[in-house]
C-alpha cells in the first residue's frame, strides 16, 4: 500500500476517534452538567405526567435529570414511585438503591432503605434485616425507625422458626426485644396488630406483661375477642387494666366493676399510667351518678395511679368541700402529675374568699414551679390584678408587661393589654390590613435542594425533604388544606419557648386572613368587628368550608341550619341548607346571627361570644346568677368548661388578628 494510503487512513482514524471523544463528551456534559433551568422544565413536566397518571414518560423524563442537579435523587425518588405505581418492583427497588448508594446524606436515602428492605422481606430476608438494622439505628426519630423493628423480628423469628437448627435463648429474646420495642412504642400502630399475631405464633407462651402488650394492640385495633383469648396467657396483677377496658367494649359490666376494684387496691404497680385510666374512666361510665363510684375507688386506691381517682375526686366534690380536697391532694403529690391543676384551683379559690395574700403566696409558688405550664401566663394575669386591686399599681405594670413580652399570643396578654390600656370595650379600636400568607423564612439560597424543590413546587418531596413544621404548614396551604395548614403552624409555634416577634412571616401561617374580603364586607355591613369575625371564623371551622360537626354546624362560621333558616327569614334570605357549605352565604348569615345576639345582648362583645357557642339564654342566665365584679370574674366562672374555653380561644385569635395585621 502507498504511504500516502496509510497516512489518510490514520487521519481519518484521528478524526473519528476526536469526534467520538466530542460526541461522548457531549453527552457526558448533557447527563452531568445540564442547565438548572433545563433541569426545572424537564422535572416540571415528569411532574405533570406523574400527577396524570402518566408514569411511563414520568419515569423516563425524571431520568434525564443531569447528576449534578440538585434535583436529581428526588428525581430518582420519583421513578420509584413511578415503577410501583406501573407494578415493576425490580425499577422500584434498583432505584432505591441507586439513591441511598449515591446519595447516601440525602434525607431521603433513609426512608429508600427502608422502602427496599420491605420490597427484599420475601425474597432476600438477609438483606432486608440488613437495611432494617441500618434504619433502626439511625438516630434519626421515624415511624420508619420503629416500623424497622417490626420486620427484623418478623425475618428472625420466620428464620427460628422454620429451622431444625437450635438456637440460643438469647438469640430468641432478641427476636421479642424487637416485637417488644414496636408494641410499647405503636401500640395502635399500623403494624401493632401484625406484630401482635407474628409474636404469638413466634412463642406462645410468652411472658404475663408480654401478653398484655399483645392484648393492648388486640383492644385498640378493636379485636376485643382476639384481646380476651391472650388474658389467659397473663396474670392479673399485669393484665387487670387493659383487661377491664375490653370487657366494657364486650358489655361485661359486672366483670368490669370486679376487676377495676381488685386492680385499684391491690394491683396498680405493674400496669402502665394510660391503661390505669382508662380502666378507671370505663369503670365510671357504667354508673349514673359517678362521684360516689369514685370514693369507692378511692378508699381503697393504694400507691401509683390514686393521684388521677384523687383528681377526679377534687373535680366532681361539692363547691363547698373542693378546695380542701385539692389542698389534701397537692400535699400529698407536690410533684405530681396533678399538682398543676391542684394549685390553680386552690388559687382561685383563695381569691374567691378574697384571701389575696395567701392568693399571691399560691399563684408566686405556681409561676415558681412551673414557669412553663400553659396556665402560667393566667396566674401571672390575676397576680397582676391582685397587686393593681389591692396593693400597688407598679408592681401590676411589670406582670403585664411581662405577659405580653414572655406570652405574647396568648388570651392573657390580650387581657394584660386590655388594662394596660384602660379600656372599656372589649373590642380593640384598630385597623388591619390584609396580608397574604407567603414563605415562612427568608427564602432558602438558590444552591440548595430545597430552593430547586420549591422552584418546581414538587410539595410532596418538600415536606418529606424538610424537619420543619412551619414549611410543611406552608406546603398545606399552598395546597388549599387551610386546616391542615393551620393545625400544624400552630403546634409548632407552641413549641417555641421563645416567640418570635409579631412581624415574623410564620405567624401568618397560624393565623391566616382566608375569606378575610368576605368577612370585612359583611363585618361592616353588619357592623360587627372584622378582626372579631376573623377569629370566630378560625376558631369555628379553621377556614373548612365544608366543615360539618357532630350535631349539624356547617361551614365556616359553623351555623345550626335551624338558626341559620330562622336568621334568613327574618331578612327575606331564602336558600337550601347546602348552600350553608358556600363561604360567602355562610360568612354573610354568621355576620348576621353575631349581630343579632350583640343587640339582644347590650351590645356587649364577650357575652355575645360566649353565647354565640352557649346560647344566648344560658348567658343570660350565668348573668343574673353568678356574682362577679369584672368581666374577668364572669369568664373565669362560667359554668360550661367549653363556652369558658370557646371565649378565651376566639378573644386570643382575635388579640393575634389584630397584632400581627394591625396598620
Amino acid at each position: 500500500m502507498p504511504v500516502f494510503c496509510k497516512k489518510k487512513n490514520n487521519k481519518n482514524i484521528i478524526i473519528f476517534i476526536i469526534f467520538l471523544v466530542c460526541l461522548l463528551g457531549g453527552i457526558y456534559s448533557a447527563k452531568f452538567f445540564q442547565p438548572k433551568h433545563k433541569s426545572y422544565k424537564i422535572y416540571q413536566q415528569a411532574l405533570r405526567d406523574y400527577d396524570n397518571g402518566n408514569y411511563s414518560n414520568s419515569y423516563f423524563l425524571f431520568s434525564k435529570i443531569g447528576y449534578t442537579s440538585q434535583l436529581k435523587p428526588f428525581a430518582i425518588y420519583r421513578q420509584a414511585l413511578c415503577a410501583r405505581a406501573l407494578g415493576d418492583k425490580k425499577s422500584e427497588l434498583n432505584r432505591y438503591k441507586l439513591l441511598f448508594r449515591i446519595y447516601p446524606s440525602n434525607k431521603l436515602s433513609l426512608e429508600a432503605k427502608y422502602q427496599a428492605a420491605q420490597l427484599l422481606v420475601d425474597t432476600d430476608p438477609s438483606l432486608a434485616r440488613r437495611y432494617f438494622d441500618f434504619v433502626s439505628r439511625t438516630t434519626v426519630d421515624s415511624d420508619y425507625k420503629i416500623a424497622s423493628e417490626y420486620y427484623k423480628a418478623r425475618i428472625a423469628a420466620s428464620k427460628i422458626r422454620y429451622s431444625n437448627k437450635i438456637f440460643s435463648k438469647s438469640k430468641i429474646e432478641g427476636v421479642e426485644v424487637s416485637f417488644r420495642k414496636y408494641l410499647e412504642e405503636a401500640p395502635d400502630g399500623r403494624l401493632a396488630v401484625n406484630a401482635a399475631n407474628t409474636w404469638l405464633k413466634f412463642n406462645p407462651n410468652m411472658k404475663s406483661q408480654d401478653a398484655v402488650l399483645v392484648a393492648r394492640a388486640y383492644y385498640l385495633a378493636g379485636l376485643y375477642d382476639d384481646a380476651s383469648s391472650v388474658f389467659a396467657k397473663s396474670k392479673l396483677h399485669d393484665n387487670w387494666a387493659v383487661q377491664a377496658a375490653n370487657l366494657y367494649q364486650k358489655g361485661d359490666y359486672a366483670r368490669v366493676k370486679t376487676i377495676t376494684e381488685q386492680g385499684v387496691a391491690k394491683y396498680s404497680a405493674n400496669v402502665n399510667a394510660d391503661d390505669y385510666k382508662k380502666a378507671v374512666d370505663v369503670y365510671l361510665k357504667i354508673y349514673d351518678n359517678a362521684f360516689p363510684a369514685i370514693l369507692k375507688l378511692f378508699s381503697t386506691a393504694k400507691g401509683k395511679g390514686k393521684d388521677y381517682i384523687w383528681n377526679l375526686k377534687c373535680d366532681n366534690s361539692p363547691v363547698s368541700s373542693k378546695a380542701a380536697c385539692y389542698n389534701d391532694l397537692y400535699a400529698n403529690y407536690p410533684s405530681g402529675e396533678y399538682a398543676r391543676v391542684a394549685l390553680l384551683n386552690i388559687f382561685f379559690d383563695r381569691i374567691r374568699q378574697k384571701d389575696y395574700l395567701n392568693a399571691k403566696k399560691i399563684g408566686l409558688d405556681f409561676v415558681a414551679g412551673f414557669p412553663e405550664a400553659e396556665q402560667a401566663p393566667m396566674i401571672m394575669y390575676w397576680l397582676g390584678k391582685i397587686e393593681q386591686r389591692y396593693y400597688n399599681n407598679s408592681n401590676s405594670i411589670k406582670y403585664y408587661q411581662t405577659i405580653i413580652n414572655k406570652y405574647p399570643d396568648s388570651y392573657y396578654a390580650y387581657r394584660a393589654f386590655w388594662l394596660l390600656n384602660g379600656l372599656d370595650t372589649a373590642t380593640i379600636s384598630a385597623n388591619i390590613d390584609y396580608k397574604p400568607v407567603v414563605y415562612p423564612y427568608r427564602y432558602p439560597a438558590s444552591s440548595s435542594a430545597l430552593y430547586s424543590l420549591l422552584e418546581v413546587k414538587d410539595y410532596d418531596m418538600v415536606e418529606k425533604y424538610t424537619q420543619d413544621d412551619f414549611i410543611k404548614s406552608w406546603v398545606e396551604y399552598q395546597q388549599g388544606n387551610y386546616s391542615t395548614s393551620a393545625y400544624l403552624a400552630q403546634e409548632a409555634m407552641d413549641k417555641l419557648s421563645l416567640k418570635p416577634p409579631k412581624n415574623d412571616l410564620r405567624w401568618r401561617l397560624v393565623y391566616p386572613q382566608n375569606y378575610y374580603m368576605q368577612v370585612k364586607k359583611y363585618a361592616q355591613q353588619y357592623k360587627n368587628d372584622s378582626a372579631l369575625m376573623m377569629a370566630i371564623v378560625r376558631e369555628e371551622s379553621h377556614f373548612n368550608s365544608e366543615a360539618q360537626s357532630g350535631v349539624g354546624a356547617i361551614g365556616l362560621m359553623q351555623l345550626m341550619p335551624s338558626t341559620a333558616h330562622d336568621i334568613g327569614a327574618k331578612h327575606g334570605i331564602s336558600f337550601n341548607t347546602s348552600y350553608l357549605f358556600n363561604p360567602e352565604l355562610n360568612i354573610k348569615l354568621g355576620n348576621l346571627y353575631y349581630s343579632t345576639i350583640r343587640g339582644m345582648l347590650n351590645n356587649k362583645d364577650v357575652s355575645s361570644i360566649a353565647a354565640y357557642n352557649g346560647g344566648i339564654g344560658s348567658v343570660t342566665r350565668w348573668k343574673s346568677t353568678l356574682k362577679y365584679s369584672d368581666t374577668d370574674e364572669f369568664i373565669e366562672q362560667i359554668p360550661y368548661e367549653e363556652t369558658k374555653n370557646y371565649v378565651k380561644k376566639v378573644f386570643k385569635s382575635y388579640w393575634n388578628y389584630i397584632r400581627i395585621y394591625q396598620h
